[in-house]
């Protein structure tokens, strides 16, 4: 069995490490960030880190997070529509990737939701540099969602982030409360109606086709998919069922084709990252729907029609 200390979101953020130590011009980490990471080795570049140039070169690591090139896991993160459904696209990344750490959010009023960052399984707590990373890319990452400066204070009620400026804080904690802006980038009716009439000639069937497979990573219900192509839910329900492609059967059909596409490659991502970026809810869920749609599971297909690929 694979150890499960060495995964491909490691591997991802220790990418995003060194472009965040080069952004402000320290020495570039030298650890391996290859497909894989060991998570050892990750807390290791991070407490090298902190110690020499302190906590505020962790927080400022994620400002690099939009002058990024795109990468699969990161896209399919910003691609969220508002700041919940970044969290809960975090949260399936952690249990694909099999994180030893995780980050437990809860809503609270006024559109904040509180953060906790923390081991399972009663294994080792995170260190302060690793919470204060994994913190800080989220706490980016939904600024980017939502076009606007978020907050995030300790549950002391120490500010961290505020207008686009980290401040170290005083004392290290496991929890925050962030409140992203109250203003997301999100698709209006407006706008659904002008990019579905941008395509006079797309049959629905199509349209919503695109829409899945442009973002499959999105937790999708009918109520969505009508705002994207400007119907009521009603109606998008009435018109897949008469072309006989339910909604449910479209969604399933676009994660296989995702899944598939990348499982064919051999030297592409892995099954665990596959399954992710596929828009399956865990390890479990991909393999199970992948065997039985197409009768083997994704390992031993990919052995045996995967052809030479670019590792993603």
């Amino acid at each position: 069995m694979r150890d499960r200390t060495t995964d491909f979101a490691s591997a991802a953020m220790m990418r995003l490490v060194a472009a965040g130590l080069e952004r402000q011009g320290l020495v570039r980490s030298t650890a391996p960030i290859g497909a894989h990471v060991q998570q050892a080795q990750k807390r290791e570049v991070l407490a090298a880190i902190e110690a020499a140039h302190g906590a505020l070169a962790i927080l400022q690591i994620a400002d690099v997070i939009p002058e990024l090139p795109p990468e699969p896991v990161m896209q399919a993160l910003i691609q969220a529509r508002d700041g919940a459904d970044l969290l809960d696209r975090w949260s399936r990344l952690e249990r694909f990737s099999h994180a030893r750490h995780r980050l437990t959010w809860t809503p609270e009023p006024g559109g904040a939701f509180h953060l906790t960052h923390h081991a399972i399984d009663q294994g080792p707590e995170p260190t302060g540099a690793e919470t204060l990373l994994v913190v800080a890319v989220v706490t980016v990452m939904v600024e980017q969602v939502t076009g606007g400066a978020a907050r995030l204070t300790l549950d002391t009620g120490e500010v961290v982030r505020s207008n686009a400026v980290w401040l170290a804080p005083r004392k290290l904690s496991r929890q925050f409360q962030l409140k992203p802006a109250l203003t997301p980038l999100g698709v209006t009716p407006a706008r659904a109606l002008a990019a579905h009439d941008e395509e006079p000639g797309r049959g629905l069937v199509e349209a919503v086709r695109g829409h899945l497979l442009s973002d499959p990573v999105r937790r999708w219900t009918v109520d969505d998919m009508a705002l994207r192509v400007g119907t009521s839910s009603r109606t998008l329900q009435r018109r897949l069922a008469g072309a006989e492609r339910p909604f449910a059967r479209l969604l399933a059909e676009c994660r296989l084709q995702v899944a598939a596409e990348q499982v064919c490659l051999r030297g592409g991502p892995s099954l665990a990252e596959v399954g992710f970026l596929s828009g399956y809810a865990d390890q479990a869920h991909f393999t199970r729907a992948f065997s039985r749609s197409v009768g083997i599971p994704p390992a031993a297909f990919r052995t045996q029609f995967g052809i030479s690929g670019v590792q993603a």
